[in-house]
């Protein structure tokens, strides 16, 4: 008896405890606002853009070879040089050569006189014959016709020892036109044969060949803006233009060709720099664009959150051009907009907010 008593006082006890910690039933807790970021919607430029990798080149670029084999005597010059035109680089030896094709060709000359000589000599004693009636007009004609080819042998000789002479004249390497000197491979003692002796570029214009896929060979045309962004100078934009682009895709590769020249580069802008081209293709100027990442996904498209008279609006809204991350709105949001840059993907119409600095 004492322990049913007993139990039943602490049932009545602990809910008695629970009903006071309740307390009386009341209104519900209203919703906790959302902390959102706002900002204000404003006119900018957008633009598509193609990319390709590419290594910078000098408008003229030459791998100089030896006309002549030879051996390499004396290189005039060194890497980093700047050169004109016609000035000289390398000096070959080649008198080896010179003073055997020269000899030949001298041979040659005074064996042409000498038929030369003989043939007029010939032609004297028939012309005299054939006056005399001594031969026919056929046999006048034949010494002739010998005199005209041995002439013809001594002028191809002559050409031979100025050809002669002529390689006396490739002992010296010069410059082709005004630029840089690039690399050197030649070095005193050694002959020259099917390897370049050194390089030059003219820096005064540098180019960017690319190849792009074939999906912006719509877009593609002179005149387009672009830049260079080169690693080796801290990824730092150097503004050029599209002078050239393919008007079809190559069957080769299945690519689109493009040239971007740089006119009047900054001087730290060398050949054989690497980096990365981008070839502006599309520009829309004063419209409205914002981060890709406010835009709200649904099944039927995108939508964004707007501030209208202080109250959360779900806007519905069209895309346009996209380009980096950012991208352009076509309908549904205006210039001056409020617009909800963070927390809109918590928000429906009407949520309660609270705005905070981003």
């Amino acid at each position: 008896m004492n322990t049913q008593i007993r139990s039943g006082s602490i049932l009545l006890l602990v809910a008695a405890g629970f009903a006071a910690a309740c307390g009386p039933a009341g209104p519900a807790d209203e919703e906790r606002p959302v902390s959102v970021s706002v900002q204000v919607v404003e006119a900018s430029d957008i633009s598509t853009t193609a990319y390709a990798n590419t290594r910078l080149e000098g408008l003229e670029e030459a791998l100089i070879y030896a006309m002549t084999p030879g051996t390499v005597v004396e290189v005039l010059v060194t890497e980093g040089d700047s050169v004109t035109a016609g000035q000289q680089l390398v000096r070959m030896d080649t008198d080896q050569q010179v003073t055997a094709v020269t000899a030949g060709a001298v041979a040659g000359i005074s064996a042409a006189r000498a038929n030369v000589d003989l043939a007029r000599s010939t032609q004297e004693r028939m012309q005299t014959l054939f006056e005399a009636g001594g031969i026919s007009e056929q046999q006048l004609e034949s010494s002739l016709t010998a005199v005209d080819a041995a002439e013809a042998q001594l002028n191809q000789a002559y050409a031979g020892y100025s050809q002669a002479r002529s390689t006396r004249d490739n002992a010296w390497i010069a410059a082709p036109f005004d630029g840089l000197v690039g690399r050197i491979w030649a070095r005193p003692g050694n002959s020259s044969g099917s390897s370049p002796l050194l390089s030059i570029s003219n820096n005064s214009t540098i180019v960017a060949r690319v190849l792009l896929p074939e999906t912006d060979l719509p877009d593609l045309r002179p005149g387009l803006p672009a830049y260079v962004t080169l690693a080796a100078l801290d990824s730092e934009s150097f503004p050029g233009v599209v002078t050239s682009a393919a008007s079809s895709v190559d069957p080769l590769s299945g690519l689109v060709a493009a040239e971007v020249t740089f006119a009047d580069p900054d001087p730290r802008l060398r050949p054989g720099m690497a980096g990365r081209v981008a070839i502006l293709t599309t520009t829309v100027e004063n419209t409205v664009t914002v981060l890709e990442s406010v835009l709200r996904r649904t099944q039927s498209g995108f939508q964004v959150a707007v501030i209208e008279d202080g109250s959360v609006v779900i806007r519905e809204i069209t895309t346009g051009v996209y380009s980096g991350g950012l991208v352009q709105i076509t309908s549904g949001l205006e210039i001056g907009d409020s617009l909800i840059v963070d927390g809109q993907k918590l928000l429906q119409n009407s949520t309660p907010i609270r705005v905070v600095d981003r």
